[in-house]
């Protein structure tokens, strides 16, 4: 397991540089369902489970955990994380596929982590990026096993989906659900609660944009990355 690095100065500026690179790459986050997890995050610590769609989802995971006022970590695949190691500074830590023994101590330790309120940690229980229109989403059961473990949190299903308008750069939409309760669940029946729930959802996101209900976005259109040196070798480094 790759373990999150400590969160210092340089910690804020990886967050920060995630954030600009959003605001570049995409023209709008639309977000449902912001405040009840807000209100859910304030009670108890709460596991995001989301699809996994695109590579804008790091950085979208970002924005939406400082809007909801979140201390939020991420579960990602340790062979991605290498790809883009100062994203330890943000918060994430990484599994090794294929090795259960250190998929049992990633989980562990994610769990460990849900013990108070307005702790979060976000897992992409496809394991890799799919279609958001693909069916079945194909959920692991990694998700389900960390509720266990920590059967105090809220588990929260989580829909993306990226939507092209009239501007070049797409949209990305975003509905937060109905909170789970995993300690009452056994492992493949919280699984599937949580597949079709992040289904519905994205079908509930894709009714709102047609239906052409109007929703604020998250991002200042103003905001970009800085020109300088440093600011451009750490973007890199952040690439996947």
């Amino acid at each position: 397991m790759i373990p999150a690095a400590p969160r210092p100065l340089l910690g804020r500026f990886v967050r920060w540089i995630l954030r600009r690179k959003l605001a570049r790459g995409l023209s709008a986050v639309r977000v449902v369902g912001l405040e009840r997890l807000r209100a859910e995050a304030a009670a108890r610590p709460v596991l995001l489970c989301a699809n996994h769609t695109a590579f804008w989802d790091g950085p979208l995971v970002e924005l939406l955990s400082a809007h909801a006022h979140l201390d939020a970590r991420v579960l990602m695949l340790a062979s991605q994380l290498r790809k883009a190691p100062l994203l330890r500074w943000a918060g994430a830590f990484g599994v090794e596929e294929g090795d259960a023994r250190d998929g049992a101590r990633a989980l562990r330790h994610g769990a460990r982590f849900l013990v108070e309120p307005g702790r979060a940690l976000w897992i992409f229980p496809q394991g890799r990026q799919r279609p958001a229109w693909e069916r079945p989403l194909a959920f692991r059961g990694g998700a389900a096993r960390i509720a266990r473990l920590a059967p105090g949190c809220a588990v929260v299903p989580v829909s993306i989906h990226y939507e092209l308008g009239e501007r070049e750069e797409p949209e990305a939409w975003v509905l937060f659900g109905a909170p789970l309760e995993g300690r009452r669940a056994a492992a493949a029946d919280l699984s599937r609660l949580l597949e079709a729930a992040v289904s519905t959802g994205l079908d509930r996101l894709r009714e709102t944009i047609s239906a052409g209900h109007e929703v604020p976005s998250l991002l200042q259109p103003h905001a970009r990355l800085g020109e300088g040196p440093a600011t451009r070798l750490l973007a890199r480094a952040l690439k996947q």
